[in-house]
């Protein structure tokens, strides 16, 4: 088989491919579990702010002096703060390529992009020279237009579970467990406050359970747990502007430095001479 005729079978396949489905299924549900994903740590970042929040308006009675629980929790707060934003990002940046992948798939797209490969396939076929370049030029820039928000999506999910979702997972779940344990701390502050004085050493029972370091250091103690809260959400957020920025951008480059140096090359490196 020449090389002639298996790149006109080659533009044939792939017109052909471009009305299947699947792929473009694969490449939304490979988007939809990142928004999942991006959604789950929104949720665990306003829980976090919203929980210490109501710690910030607490004071702690430690008998000799007094602490105020928000000046320990200042950082804390205005890094998760931060990072509610950069999820909010990083859901926009993932609805935006869910946006790009359906006008992709769109009947146009499909149908210029099958007319651009069958007339392609047959100036090959035929041995016309004077349009072929035109032709197959335009095939590679509605190929780009076609199937890039898809292998950008699979690419960017391959390399995700690869080297981040391991690291990902983990720093989730150590969120939600600080989360689950400030929220249950929260609500006996609450209960607390309209309690009795037993409730109320309750609540101070609660809060050095939960810190166990407090009681000989409250301030040191305080700081410690939420600089761990900072560092997890700091690695989280540069797991998911990995996955959802820079993974997509970097494909989508390489994918246009692909095609840019294939629209660059001149007819005779197609080997397609008669």
């Amino acid at each position: 088989m020449s090389r002639r005729t298996m790149i006109i079978v080659a533009l044939l396949a792939i017109a052909l491919l471009s009305w299947l489905n699947f792929p473009q299924a694969l490449a939304r549900a490979t988007i939809d579990d990142a928004l999942g994903s991006a959604f789950s740590a929104f949720a665990i970042a306003k829980g976090l702010n919203a929980t210490i929040s109501v710690l910030q308006s607490s004071t702690v009675d430690f008998q000799v002096f007094q602490l105020s629980v928000g000046e320990a929790l200042d950082p804390a707060n205005d890094m998760i703060e931060r990072f509610s934003w950069v999820m909010f990002a990083a859901s926009g940046s993932l609805a935006l390529q869910k946006l790009l992948l359906g006008m992709s798939s769109s009947a146009i797209i499909k149908g210029l992009f099958t007319l651009s490969c069958l007339i392609s396939a047959a100036l090959l076929a035929l041995g016309e020279k004077r349009w072929r370049r035109v032709a197959l030029n335009t095939t590679l820039v509605l190929a780009f237009l076609r199937f890039a928000v898809i292998v950008v999506a699979l690419a960017s999910g391959l390399a995700e579970k690869a080297f981040l979702e391991e690291s990902r997972n983990t720093t989730m779940a150590q969120l939600q467990s600080s989360q689950r344990q400030l929220k249950a701390l929260a609500e006996s502050q609450i209960a607390s406050r309209d309690g009795s004085d037993e409730e109320q050493q309750g609540w101070w029972d609660g809060l050095t359970d939960s810190v166990s370091d407090l009681v000989s250091n409250p301030v040191e103690g305080m700081t410690e747990r939420f600089d761990a809260i900072t560092d997890r959400v700091i690695d989280l957020t540069m797991i998911f502007i990995i996955q959802t920025m820079l993974f997509p951008l970097a494909f989508l480059y390489l994918l246009y430095r692909l095609t840019g140096n294939l629209l660059g090359r001149p007819t005779k490196r197609l080997a397609l001479h008669r």
